[in-house]
C-alpha cells in the first residue's frame, strides 16, 4: 500500500512540473510574440512616417540560412558542358583556376568563382523555351523569362540554393534563327561548408530597419513595400572563389534593394 501511495505521488509531482513547464513555455511564446508585434507595429509607423507605406502582413518572422562556402566540382563542370557540347570533349587547366572543355561542337569556359561561358557553335535547337526548361530544371535554376522573335533573342534564369535564389547567379541563352549561339552565367557546385557565424545575422525587421536608415541618407524615392523575402548573394574573394552570403530582398514600387544579413550593408538593382 505505502508504495502504490509513493507511485502516486510521484505521478501527481511529475503532472505538476510538466504542468509548470508548460505554462513558462506559453508564456515565453506569449511574451516573445508580443515583443515581435511591438516592433513590427513600430517599424509601421516609422516608414509611414517617412512617406512609405508597410503591411505587417508581408514582414517574415523567419530567420536567415547559414553562410556557407562551396567547393569546386569538376565533374558537375563537365557534365553542364556536356550538356551542350555532347560527350568526349577534352579538359584543359590553365592558370588562375581557369577550366576549358573543348568538342567538335564547341568550347566550355569555367572560371574559380563560377561562372562559365559556352560558345556552342550554332547548336540548333528546334524548342528553345522547352529546350531551356530542360536545362533549368537538370542544373536548379529557376524564373526562366524569354525575350524571343523567329528562334531569335535571349533567355534568362536565376539559379536556386536550397530554395532561395541567389541574386547574382543566373544563366542566359542566346539564340539565333533557332539555333544556340552561347550560353554565359554562374554556376554553383553543391559540395558546401557552413561558415560561422562572427554575429547574429539580420532579422527582416532589422534588415528593413537599416533599409530605412539608407532610404533617408540617399533620399530615393520609395512609396510602399511590397515583399520581404530571403535570398542569397555570391561574393567572391582571392582567399575563398565562392560564398553564399544570406540577404534579405526587399522589393519596392521602384527598385529592388538587398540588405546584407552579416553586416547590413544596403545595395539595389
Amino acid at each position: 500500500m505505502e508504495g502504490y501511495r509513493l507511485k502516486n505521488i510521484i505521478i501527481s509531482i511529475l503532472v505538476l512540473l510538466n504542468g509548470c513547464l508548460l505554462l513558462s513555455l506559453w508564456n515565453w511564446i506569449s511574451a516573445e510574440h508580443s515583443a515581435q508585434q511591438q516592433v513590427t507595429e513600430q517599424l509601421v509607423a516609422l516608414f509611414a512616417a517617412d512617406g512609405v507605406s508597410l503591411d505587417p502582413d508581408i514582414i517574415p518572422s523567419q530567420s536567415p540560412p547559414a553562410s556557407l562556402t562551396l567547393t569546386r566540382d569538376d565533374a558537375q563542370e563537365r557534365e553542364l558542358a556536356s550538356y551542350f557540347l555532347g560527350n568526349g570533349l577534352s579538359r584543359s587547366e590553365l592558370s588562375g583556376g581557369v577550366q576549358t572543355y573543348d568538342g567538335s561542337d564547341g568550347a566550355a569556359v569555367f572560371q574559380a568563382d563560377g561562372s562559365f561561358e559556352i560558345s556552342a557553335g550554332y547548336l540548333p535547337v528546334e524548342d528553345p523555351e522547352a529546350f531551356c526548361a530542360d536545362f533549368c530544371r537538370q542544373f536548379g535554376y529557376q524564373d526562366l523569362t524569354f525575350s524571343l522573335e523567329d528562334g531569335s533573342g535571349s533567355a534568362a534564369a536565376v539559379q536556386y540554393f536550397d530554395g532561395f535564389p541567389v541574386i547574382n547567379a543566373t544563366v542566359t541563352f542566346s539564340f539565333d534563327a533557332g539555333t544556340l549561339v552561347t550560353v554565359t552565367g554562374t554556376h554553383l557546385p553543391e559540395t558546401v561548408q557552413p561558415v560561422s557565424p562572427s554575429s547574429q545575422p539580420l532579422s527582416a525587421a532589422a534588415a528593413l530597419n537599416a533599409f530605412l536608415s539608407a532610404r533617408r541618407e540617399t533620399g530615393a524615392v520609395v512609396r510602399s513595400v511590397l515583399a520581404v523575402d530571403l535570398c542569397y548573394e555570391l561574393q567572391s574573394s582571392t582567399a575563398v572563389p565562392m560564398t553564399l552570403t544570406p540577404s534579405w530582398r526587399i522589393s519596392t514600387d521602384t527598385v529592388t534593394y538587398h540588405v546584407d544579413c552579416i553586416t547590413g550593408a544596403v545595395t539595389h538593382g
